[in-house]
């Protein structure tokens, strides 16, 4: 039944495919902006030195603010040449707001400062896609839809002078891939944080702050050279030392590598051997109330290097839905991957082989040459057979398992978006087939201050594919979201009023009501940049995993309060109400109370973070959570959390945190188990409620990147719930190609 799925899932595709190449052929791509690259090296790339060194450049302006769909209100020049190698980029921007400057190590923060970027697509409306960011220190970012882990050596400069600063950049050519003609699509760009104004070279009037980075709207370079034909080869070599206690058994040394092969000018294979991911830095603990599963972020190479390719289905006013969830994987004795773009199509492939099981993913996609039509089909496979070390999953000794997804999607990056999806799941947990499949239609209408989405779907009882996070199968219903901000003028104390509703109505495969949600949000910021939100409310959900008659509890998990940050962000869209970008050094204190499950549930977090001198700052935060049981007994947790971050250099960082968990969480269900990492939806009736004792984490880490080599320093794991008492030494020397190209 699994292979017929998929050949029908990728006859649907191709025949999709076919229309879409249609489409395109159909319908015409305009863009506003024009430019031949000026020839030669600037004169000098000191960001205090005059605009006359980049005479040989070709200048232009940024007119446009694509977030109020107006002139832009400040002045914004860039300069733009090459000479064959390099791409040289300076801006000279006017600013009269306060300069955000507060990173001062590469690739970290990003998105709290003042920042102006370029975006490249070598190869046209359908390559791979490149940015370059910097703010106004010189602290760059950049970000490539080739790789997710993409960190190039490139250089950047800045200096802030009298009424605003300067930025120049030199920008390798090599560190780009595809094959291109000469006539290269770009953009130029830039933010102002403290307004939310995107100013932008090229723009088309319909366009939202959505778009900013979207081929569609991005103008044309001409006299550019190619880009590199016959990409580098890269090999990661790894040596790791690790000492840990006599009784912990962690004192080890390895070798490793992660290797990247060029097939074509954009399709690579790649693999990891022996893979190590002991450079885990980030603290994802959370006790957030929350009667799901927790999703979190992925951090091991081998998955994030081709991350971009997969899950990539949009889904509005979306319960937690993930086909591909890979920290669901246990690291992989070794993994082998494919990907690559041809034209309009990509491709991707994985294969991670471990202990007895193998995961794997496949994803095929198509797109418009203007971009408005997207097709994406996508297979996720587990297969599992082992006895030991509490079986493959939910302790069953066998598993196998076969997802494949298809979704269609038409989003013109101005006023629409809508698709429709097609799941099915087969395999030894799927235990009735016509209850496994998957149904989505959905239409999001928007523009910079308004956003309207209705979506319907219908997930099937066993439509929960092993190597995914399917937070609540067995729904089906609609859901509505709707939001509205207000911008206010430049002499008032207010930035933004937003307003957003949303709504949900889901029964399972019996008829009965499943899950219900109603949330009004309000939301104010200041122009000092404090942000105030009201939330209303209600949440109901049905215990439906293996209960019967009585045992089925429609119970409620609302949280509603209010919540006040300093040094917020500023309201960007409506599409993720309340977007507020975010601030380096924000602090929080909110206050939610409401029914849930067997008691009364107060919650609260307070969290700030400070800077410690220019180069440093501290993060400390408090929460807890009181839940007063109908039956007398009171569930109380607590999180503590301190961490210190220094920048060292421009690419050296140092990290340490302590954090603490103790305590009970919340109960979602009267029977439900607990401990201190989940909650779990679907316990099985009856089972006792053991208490939480607590867990301690410290971590420290020290990372260093040259041109060439990384090195990490690190003692425990800061994603892990508790400490890992063990020291760890690891250096990675790259041969061929730089990090993630």
């Amino acid at each position: 039944m699994a292979r017929i799925s998929l050949v029908k899932h990728f006859v649907l595709g191709f025949a999709l495919s076919s229309i879409v190449c249609g489409v395109a052929q159909a319908q015409t791509f305009s863009n506003t902006g024009t430019l031949t690259v000026g020839k030669g090296a600037p004169a000098s790339l000191d960001p205090t030195a005059s605009a006359t060194a980049w005479s040989t450049a070709t200048s232009v302006t940024l007119p446009w603010d694509a977030s109020d769909q107006r002139a832009a209100s400040e002045p914004t020049t860039a300069y733009i040449q090459t000479d064959g190698k390099f791409i040289y980029v300076r801006f000279d921007a006017k600013q009269r707001e306060t300069l955000l400057a507060q990173q001062h190590t590469n690739n970290v923060g990003d998105g709290t400062d003042d920042e102006v970027w370029i975006d490249l697509w070598p190869t046209g409306n359908n390559g791979f896609y490149y940015q370059f960011a910097a703010t106004s220190n010189g602290t760059h970012f950049q970000y490539s839809s080739e790789n997710s882990i993409y960190q190039p050596n490139w250089d950047s400069f800045g200096a802030v002078h009298d009424g605003g600063f300067t930025v120049t950049m030199k920008i390798p050519i090599e560190v780009m891939r595809g094959v291109g003609s000469g006539g290269w699509k770009a953009q130029l760009a830039r933010v102002i944080r403290s307004t939310g104004e995107y100013q932008v070279w090229s723009y088309d009037k319909g366009e939202t702050n959505q778009g900013v980075d979207n081929v569609r709207f991005a103008g044309l370079l001409n006299g550019v050279i190619p880009a590199s034909a016959r990409p580098k080869p890269r090999v990661g070599l790894y040596t790791l030392g690790e000492v840990g206690s006599a009784y912990s058994g962690l004192t080890t040394s390895r070798m490793g590598a992660d290797i990247s092969i060029p097939i074509t000018s954009t399709a690579s294979f790649y693999s990891t051997l022996h893979p190590d991911f002991s450079n885990v830095e980030v603290d994802q603990q959370t006790i957030a109330p929350t009667a799901f599963q927790r999703f979190f972020n992925e951090v091991r190479p081998f998955f994030t290097q081709g991350n971009q390719f997969y899950n990539n289905f949009d889904c509005n006013a979306c319960p937690g839905i993930s086909e591909l969830y890979t920290p669901a994987i246990p690291t992989p004795r070794a993994g082998y991957a494919f990907e690559g773009k041809q034209g309009p199509f990509s491709l991707a492939a994985f294969d991670a082989v471990g202990v007895g099981r193998s995961d794997s993913a496949q994803v095929f996609g198509a797109i418009t040459n203007n971009h408005l039509l997207r097709l994406n089909v996508q297979r996720v496979a587990a297969d599992c057979n082992l006895t030991v070390n509490n079986g493959c999953q939910n302790g069953q000794p066998t598993v196998h398992d076969d997802n494949v997804l298809s979704q269609i999607e038409y989003y013109d990056g101005k006023h629409i978006d809508a698709y429709i999806d097609y799941g099915t799941d087969s395999g030894s947990n799927v235990l009735v087939g016509n209850r496994a499949q998957r149904y989505e239609a959905s239409t999001y209408l928007f523009n910079n201050t308004f956003g309207f989405a209705l979506a319907a779907r219908k997930l099937g009882q066993y439509y929960n594919p092993a190597d995914g996070l399917i937070q609540h199968p067995d729904i089906a219903g609609y859901a509505a979201y709707t939001a509205k901000i207000w911008l206010f003028g430049e002499h008032s104390p207010l930035n933004s009023l937003g307003i957003s509703g949303f709504v949900d109505r889901y029964h399972d495969h019996t008829g009965a009501l499943d899950q219900t949600d109603n949330n009004i949000l309000i939301d104010v910021l200041t122009k000092s940049r404090i942000d105030a939100q009201v939330s209303l409310g209600s949440s109901y959900l049905l215990q439906n995993f293996g209960c019967t008659g009585a045992a089925c509890i429609f119970t409620p998990i609302s949280q509603n309060g209010v919540g006040v940050t300093w040094h917020s962000g500023t309201v960007n869209s409506p599409g993720n109400f309340p977007n507020h970008g975010s601030s380096s050094t924000p602090t929080t204190i909110t206050y939610n109370t409401g029914r849930f499950g067997p008691g009364k549930l107060d919650s609260w977090t307070r969290s700030t973070t400070m800077r410690v001198g220019d180069r440093a700052s501290l993060l400390l935060e408090v929460d807890d959570t009181r839940q007063y049981l109908d039956n007398g007994g009171v569930n109380i947790q607590w999180l503590e959390r301190l961490g210190y971050n220094l920048a060292t250099g421009p690419n050296s960082s140092l990290t340490v945190g302590v954090r603490r968990i103790i305590g009970t969480p919340p109960l979602v269900f009267a029977a439900a188990p607990v401990n201190c990492t989940t909650i779990y939806v679907a316990p099985p009736p009856g089972a006792v409620t053991a208490p939480c004792t607590g867990a301690w984490n410290l971590s420290f880490a020290y990372h260093r990147q040259s041109l060439h080599d990384e090195l990490y320093f690190a003692y425990g794991d800061a994603s892990l719930l508790s400490t890992t008492h063990s020291f760890i030494l690891k250096m990675i020397h790259y041969f061929g190609a730089p990090k993630g190209t």
